[in-house]
């Protein structure tokens, strides 16, 4: 069983709250963010994932959108976080 894990990717940025990296092991598989472009009446939270291949979508909650990362996520590549000890 993986090991999933979020963590805020601008720590510092007060206006940053809803940009989360997400982890699977300690490796960034994706993203998960409070999109603010997006009109009234869209889902709100846009998700990626930058393993092989790499996909992408909106959802209505960050819960719906972690379940995508998680769901999306290959074992095909995968970074450390930068800037994290």
């Amino acid at each position: 069983m993986s090991r999933w894990t979020r963590k805020l990717t601008f720590p510092d940025d007060r206006d940053a709250q809803d940009d989360w990296v997400v982890l699977r092991e300690g490796l960034v598989v994706g993203r998960v963010i409070w999109d603010r472009s997006q009109g009234a009446g869209r889902p709100r939270w846009r998700w990626s994932v930058i393993t092989m291949p790499s996909r992408s979508g909106w959802t209505d909650t960050m819960e719906a959108a972690l379940a995508q990362v998680k769901a999306s996520a290959s074992d095909r590549w995968g970074h450390e976080p930068y800037g994290w000890p």
